[in-house]
């Protein structure tokens, strides 16, 4: 008789490899965006690098118009890199404020969702690193 497998209470992380692919909806038709693990690693750098630089930007008290002009040119290679098969045609009728929500919602989804905290907090309150993790301030094992 087959055994079931175990019952997994608490999932470290959950991928599904089809269906998983984000999409958006302009003027009542539904576009699918690049899933962000299809990109390669250089590729998922320039999303993530294009996607911290636009949030530092905003982030600021104050926005000159040259930084204005580069939040806009960061935009636009984002939003060229995850367009997926939005046709060009509606590509050009989304304002810069549609491209914005589309490039940040984007961002959040696939790269906010990617970072792993350093280290989690125990019963306690006090942070503890995870399984596998580097521990500098740990005592050495040396051999023997």
């Amino acid at each position: 008789m087959a055994q079931e497998p175990p019952i997994v209470k608490n999932a470290l992380l959950t991928i599904e490899t089809e269906g998983t692919t984000e999409a958006i909806i302009i003027d009542g038709e539904e576009y699918a965006l690049t899933d962000f693990d299809s990109f390669s690693v250089i590729e998922q750098h320039k999303i993530s690098r294009l996607g911290k630089s636009i949030e530092a930007f905003m982030e600021a008290d104050e926005l000159d118009e040259k930084k204005a002009e580069q939040v806009t040119t960061f935009t636009d290679e984002l939003f060229d890199t995850i367009a997926g098969n939005i046709p060009d045609d509606v590509k050009k009728k989304l304002k810069p404020g549609a491209r914005q929500r589309i490039t940040s919602a984007y961002f959040l989804a696939f790269v906010d969702a990617a970072r792993v905290p350093k280290a989690t907090p125990s019963e306690d309150g006090s942070a503890t690193q995870s399984p596998g993790s580097n521990d500098s301030m740990g005592e050495k094992s040396t051999a023997g």
